[in-house]
């Protein structure tokens, strides 16, 4: 790969994981270790939540191509989250372009779906995907294939480009983010921003913030704390979030963190250390989501 690309890819996006820093600029990791504890240790946004090398292509350095999904694609994702998220927290009363509104969309999406398991799920996958159009394409290759070329469809793509199954990877990773069907559901749906002031504890996120609940329903929402005292939420009925103002804020944030703790896969993360400590001790990881973790309507 080349020199100077960035290589520690973060799946917990930095400037998100920056409205939980605390004082010192800093921020405390919460993660189970080999004993089953809970370890704690307070560090900046950047030195968390990343995997070396998480979206890279090797074999594609020779185009250039290697570090494409983090320099390019999931920059754009995180710099179009940026702008939303810091409309969101501001309460920016400006109506929502379209663009931005399809960014914070893409952002939600995207958060579920980088993580490194979800990632090891796509890029499995993939191939598989690949191959359900085999036979069509075989069928198509024979009608056109002169007498020279290869007997096979995929022995004349491989001749061609050696690399295509992992262009393939990278073209259909990018298309599950940018999923148009539920793209388009979220921008639909009634966004409001929760300040639970009142709340008796701050709220807590982890390496799996965002929480899909009945998409395909009337009563279906989306939830993800957006800072330690901001809670977003989207519904598909306005009736949710009217109900939600009337419920004691410090229910809401404690079940909230609950959730946020019981699906964390390898970190928590709070303001300051003593925070919901004990909360994260019980719920750590205790109701992972179900694979596949790709989110569906």
């Amino acid at each position: 790969m080349s020199d100077g690309k960035p290589r520690d890819h973060h799946f917990v996006p930095v400037f998100y994981l920056r409205q939980w820093h605390n004082g010192n600029k800093k921020l405390f990791e919460h993660k189970r270790v080999y004993d089953g504890r809970i370890a704690q240790k307070e560090v900046s946004a950047t030195a968390t939540g990343f995997q070396r090398d998480l979206y890279a292509f090797p074999t594609l350095g020779s185009a250039g191509y290697d570090q494409y999904l983090e320099n390019r694609f999931f920059k754009l994702v995180d710099d179009e989250g940026a702008i939303a998220l810091h409309r969101l927290l501001e309460r920016d009363p400006n109506p929502w372009t379209p663009e931005h509104r399809s960014g914070w969309s893409r952002f939600l999406l995207s958060v579920r779906l980088r993580h490194p398991d979800a990632m090891n799920e796509l890029k499995a996958a993939i191939p598989t995907a690949w191959n359900r159009g085999s036979a069509a394409s075989q069928a198509g290759y024979e009608r056109l294939r002169k007498p020279d070329d290869p007997g096979t469809f995929e022995e004349f793509i491989a001749r061609r480009d050696p690399h295509v199954m992992d262009k393939v990877s990278v073209n259909m990773i990018m298309r599950a983010i940018e999923n148009v069907e539920i793209g388009t559901h979220i921008n639909g749906m009634h966004w409001r921003v929760f300040e639970v002031k009142g709340s008796r504890h701050d709220l807590i996120t982890s390496d799996r913030p965002v929480h899909y609940y009945c998409l395909r329903e009337e009563h279906g929402f989306i939830s993800l704390p957006i800072a330690p005292r901001k809670l977003f939420v989207a519904a598909n009925s306005p009736r949710v979030l009217n109900d939600l103002l009337h419920v004691n804020p410090t229910r809401v944030v404690s079940e909230v963190n609950k959730r946020i703790a019981a699906q964390a896969r390898r970190y928590v993360y709070t303001q300051s250390r003593e925070a919901n400590a004990k909360l994260i001790e019980k719920y750590f990881g205790i109701a992972l989501e179900p694979s596949p973790l790709f989110p569906s309507l």
